[in-house]
């Protein structure tokens, strides 16, 4: 599922992605616009965003809508504003470091995020009139947020990733892979993503209500449960689950052994963390007592 090339996201063919598709142009294109909606992102140096084929463009959410080329400042997060048919296009895809689309309507947008060298990917509600593709592997994402996607196609591995925050929901066609292994994840939150990633072993630090949740048919193996339980309770132990509502929750899988992990429940549970396993796993060998809390 990760094999060491792809897995650390720093090999060669990581590098090749960079290095082939870093100095294409960031094109965004747009087939409607009514001036309310935006795309957001942050550039790594001072650069233009134009616009064309009829598209007009301001930066922030008041002044006049332009036809000509905008700065965009570094290393600050500014929305484009887009209004009307066309596109507008940053001049290479590796100044990219940031980029969030939600919730754009009938807005429809299309793009390429292959080669982009984001830190933060927020894309949400974007429809089945948008269409955002492109790799992720190689990325050096802290924070990566797919929900919602429709008809975009977003594909890569994120082991090796620095994750701080993983929020992955109702991807569609989308295939994410990977190993969250080594993350020092705020939140972990992954629904109907099947057995598409394996846990291995994470530094949690849980600050969000979102806490741990894996919902739908996301599922992990039994090893990999007891080892969520056991990381979960070392970030109670830690102090780190600062939550004011702290929830795990897990709605299928293999049942991990009452035996395995309820010394990590007991902790868990005693930091103020509401706990909700399936409820299969309150019967067959080693099952969870049936006061157990389902999802």
């Amino acid at each position: 599922m990760s094999g060491l090339g792809l897995g650390l996201g720093l090999g060669l063919g990581a590098h090749r992605i960079v290095d082939r598709y870093g100095n294409m142009p960031a094109t965004f294109t747009v087939t409607a616009g009514d001036g309310t909606k935006y795309v957001r992102v942050q550039v790594s140096e001072t650069t233009t965003v134009t616009p064309a084929g009829g598209t007009s463009i301001r930066i922030g959410s008041s002044g006049e809508f332009v036809t000509t080329p905008l700065t965009l400042a570094a290393n600050t997060n500014q929305d484009i504003y887009f209004k009307d048919a066309g596109s507008f296009i940053i001049p290479k895809r590796k100044l990219v470091t940031y980029l969030y689309l939600s919730s754009l309507g009938s807005s429809a947008i299309t793009g390429d995020i292959t080669g982009m060298k984001l830190t933060t990917l927020y894309l949400s509600s974007l429809g089945s009139s948008s269409a955002i593709t492109g790799k992720i592997t190689g990325m050096e994402l802290t924070s990566l947020c797919l929900s919602s996607l429709g008809s975009s196609i977003i594909t890569g591995d994120i082991t090796g990733m620095k994750l701080t925050s993983l929020y992955l929901s109702s991807l569609g066609s989308s295939v994410i892979r990977g190993k969250i292994t080594g993350m020092k994840l705020t939140y972990l939150y992954l629904y109907n993503l099947g057995s598409s990633l394996t846990y291995g072993t994470s530094s949690l630090n849980i600050t969000s209500a979102n806490g741990i949740q894996l919902l739908g048919n996301t599922v992990f193996s039994a090893n990999e449960y007891i080892q969520l339980f056991a990381d979960a309770a070392t970030c109670v132990t830690d102090g780190k689950w600062t939550a004011s509502t702290k929830v795990m929750t897990i709605s299928g899988g293999e049942n991990p052994g009452w035996s395995n992990v309820s010394a990590y429940y007991d902790i868990i549970v005693g930091g103020g963390v509401t706990v909700k396993v399936p409820l299969a796993w309150e019967s067959g060998d080693d099952a969870f007592p049936e006061e157990t809390p389902n999802p």
